[in-house]
C-alpha cells in the first residue's frame, strides 16, 4: 500500500528494553529511546513466525494508516479510551509487528501479593468478597459508571465504522481513580476496521453469539456488552439472567434483557443505553444489597492475608496505581487472579494464535494507542519510565531443604544457579497430573486438593526466587517464559483445588468437566505450556553449552 499513510520503522531501528509480556501470537518488548507525543512509553508487538503466515498485513496498514488523515480530535479521544497500531514494524519487505503506547498508569492495581496487573474486566467478574480484596470496594454506581463510559466508546468506534468483535473481559481495562469511572480497550489489533481484519477473528469461550451468529458485526457486540452488563451485577463469569440488574435498574435491566435476543436486530444500539446509565450512574446505591455479600470468596488465589476490610474505599473507587489494600501483604504467597474461563484469544500480548492462541496472564499486557496526525513518535534520550514495571522480589531461603542459590555475574555462573532452581521443580508436574486424574475418578479429592495447594504455592515460591536471580547475561525471552510458565502453572493449580471444592459432596466425572474453574485450569495449563515450550527451545542450548540439565517441556 504504497502512499498508503502508515508510518513504517525498520525493526533495526528499535532499541528493545525489558520483556512486557507475551503468548501465542507474539511478543511484546518496551522500547527504549523512543516516545510517543514526547510523554508516553513505547511498546513493540512482534508477531511469531506461525502468526505472520496468518497475518494480512494489508489489513494491519490500513488500521495503522487510518488516523493520519482523521480530525484531531478523533485521534486525541481514541488515545484515551483504546488500543491502536500506531506504526509498522518492517524487516526489509516484511511486517513483523507494530509499536504501540504502554497501558497507562490509571489501568493498573497492585493485588496484595504486590504483583501490578493490568486492571481487566475480569477482575470484576467475581464474588465482592473477591474483589475488595484484589481491587478495593467498588459500588454498584462505580459499575454503571463503567458501563456508561464502555457504551459510549464503543458506539463511537461504531460511528467510525469499527467493530470490536472478540469483546471480552480481557480486551477491557478499567480505572476508578478519577471522578468518574474509565475503560480502556486494548487488543485492537484484533477489531475489525471497514469489515477488513488483521488475524481471523475468534470468539472467547462463554462470550460466543447464539446460534453460530458471526462475531463481526456492531450487533455481536451490542449483545456481548449486555452479556458484560448482566454479569457484573450477578458478580460471575457465566449467567446470562438480567434478573440482579433489573432489581438494581429496572431500564437498564430491561435494556440488557433485549440486547441477550438471539435475534440481532432486536438488539438496542449502545446509543440507548447512554441516557439510562446515566441516570443510573447519577441515582445508584454506594453499596451493594446485602444477599450480593454472601457470596463467597473463590478459595482459587486466595490470599493469605484474607479479605480486605469491605470500607476500604479510595475516593472514586479503586486505588489509584492499584496500591495494595489495608493489611495485605507485601510479600509472601503469591495471590494470583484466577482467569475466567477464556481460552487464550489472538492479537495484542494477552491473546494467541488463530488456532487455539494462548494469551498471555493479563497483567503482562502493554498495549496502547498513538493518534496518528496528532500524535508524533519521537526519538527522546530521557528515561523510559512509568506503565508496565513491576517491582520483583527478594528470594527467600526460608526453606533450608533446597539448595542455596547464590547472585552470580558471568553467563555461566547465572545459568548454573538458574538450573539449580530448575531442579527444585522436579516431579512437580506428574505429582499434579495424578491428582487431576484421581480428582477426575472422584477418588481421594482432599488428598488431591492438597496436592494442587501444595503445588501452587510451590510455584509461586519459584516464581518469587527467579525475581531474586541476577539473570541479565541470559535471554530476556528465557527468564520471562519461565516466569509465565510457572505463574501459569500456579493459576491451574489453584484452578484444580476449586474444581474439588465444587464438586465435593456430589462428584461425578461430568460435574469435574462442568465445573467453571476445570475450564479456568483448562486455560490456564494452556498458557503455562506454550511458556514452558517457548523457554525449554532457548535453555536447551544454553544448557548444552555448560554441561547442564537439558529439559522437555514437560519436565516443568
Amino acid at each position: 500500500m504504497t502512499g498508503s499513510g502508515a508510518v513504517r520503522i525498520a525493526r533495526s531501528d528499535l532499541v528493545l528494553g525489558r520483556a512486557l509480556g507475551g503468548g501465542g501470537q507474539g511478543k511484546v518488548w518496551a522500547v527504549e529511546k523512543r516516545l510517543i507525543n514526547g510523554a508516553w512509553p513505547v511498546a513493540y508487538k512482534e508477531y511469531k513466525p506461525e502468526t505472520q503466515r496468518e497475518l494480512r498485513a494489508d489489513a494491519l496498514e490500513r488500521m495503522v494508516a487510518f488516523l493520519p488523515g482523521r480530525p484531531a480530535a478523533v485521534g486525541e479521544r481514541l488515545a484515551r479510551n483504546t488500543a491502536w497500531p500506531a506504526a509498522l514494524v518492517t524487516e526489509g519487505s516484511q511486517v513483523r509487528g507494530f509499536l504501540m503506547r504502554q497501558i497507562p498508569d490509571e489501568f493498573f492495581i497492585t493485588v496484595p501479593s504486590g504483583e501490578r496487573k493490568a486492571a481487566g474486566f475480569e477482575f470484576l467478574l467475581n464474588p465482592l468478597s473477591y474483589v475488595n480484596t484484589m481491587v478495593g470496594a467498588v459500588t454498584p454506581r462505580q459499575v454503571f459508571g463503567l458501563l456508561l463510559a464502555l457504551a459510549d466508546s464503543l458506539e463511537w468506534l461504531h460511528g467510525l465504522g469499527v467493530v470490536a468483535g472478540d469483546l471480552s473481559p480481557k480486551n477491557l481495562l478499567f480505572s476508578l481513580s478519577g471522578p468518574r469511572p474509565g475503560c480502556f480497550l486494548i487488543d485492537c489489533d484484533a477489531m475489525g476496521l471497514g469489515g477488513g481484519w488483521v488475524l481471523k477473528p475468534v470468539q472467547t469461550p462463554g462470550w460466543h453469539l447464539p446460534d453460530g451468529e458471526p462475531a463481526e458485526t456492531p450487533q455481536g457486540d451490542r449483545y456481548k456488552f449486555a452479556l458484560l452488563a448482566v454479569r457484573l451485577f450477578l458478580h460471575e463469569q457465566h449467567g446470562d439472567d438480567p434478573a440482579a440488574l433489573k432489581r438494581m435498574d429496572r431500564a437498564v435491566g430491561d435494556l440488557a434483557q433485549r440486547g441477550l435476543s438471539r435475534t440481532p436486530a432486536d438488539r438496542p444500539a449502545l446509543a440507548d443505553w447512554l441516557d439510562p446509565l446515566r441516570r443510573a450512574f447519577d441515582s445508584a446505591p454506594v453499596a451493594w444489597p446485602a444477599p450480593a455479600q454472601t457470596v463467597g470468596m473463590p478459595s482459587v488465589g486466595a490470599p493469605t492475608a484474607g479479605p480486605g476490610p469491605a470500607g476500604s474505599t479510595h475516593p472514586g473507587g479503586a486505588r489509584p496505581g492499584g496500591t495494595r489494600p489495608p493489611g495485605a501483604p507485601a510479600g509472601g504467597r503469591r495471590t494470583s487472579y484466577v482467569p475466567p474461563p477464556y481460552t487464550p484469544a489472538r492479537g495484542g500480548p494477552q491473546r494467541g494464535s488463530s488456532s487455539g492462541r494462548a494469551g498471555a496472564v493479563v497483567g503482562w499486557i502493554v498495549l496502547g494507542l498513538l493518534g496518528l496526525g496528532a500524535w508524533q513518535i519521537s526519538t527522546h534520550l530521557g528515561s523510559d519510565s512509568g506503565g508496565g514495571s513491576t517491582g520483583g522480589s527478594s528470594s527467600s531461603s526460608s526453606d533450608t531443604g533446597q539448595p542455596r542459590i547464590e547472585s552470580a555475574d558471568t553467563r555461566q555462573e547465572q545459568a548454573t544457579a538458574l538450573n539449580t532452581l530448575l531442579s527444585q521443580n522436579t516431579g512437580r508436574r506428574s505429582g499434579v497430573a495424578d491428582a487431576v486424574k484421581s480428582m477426575t475418578q472422584c477418588s481421594g479429592l482432599q488428598d488431591a486438593r492438597q496436592v494442587f495447594e501444595d503445588a501452587a504455592d510451590a510455584r509461586a515460591g519459584l516464581v518469587e526466587k527467579l525475581g531474586g536471580l541476577s539473570l541479565d547475561q541470559l535471554s530476556g525471552d528465557l527468564v520471562s517464559d519461565l516466569r509465565s510458565a510457572w505463574q501459569n502453572s500456579e493459576e491451574a493449580d489453584r484452578a484444580y483445588a476449586r474444581v474439588v471444592d465444587d464438586v465435593s459432596g456430589n462428584c461425578s466425572s461430568s460435574a469435574v468437566s462442568g465445573s467453571s474453574a476445570w475450564q479456568d485450569a483448562a486455560s490456564a495449563s494452556a498458557d503455562a505450556t506454550t511458556a514452558k515450550q517457548d523457554f525449554v527451545a532457548v535453555w536447551n542450548p544454553v544448557a548444552s553449552e555448560y554441561g547442564l540439565n537439558t529439559l522437555a517441556w514437560t519436565d516443568l
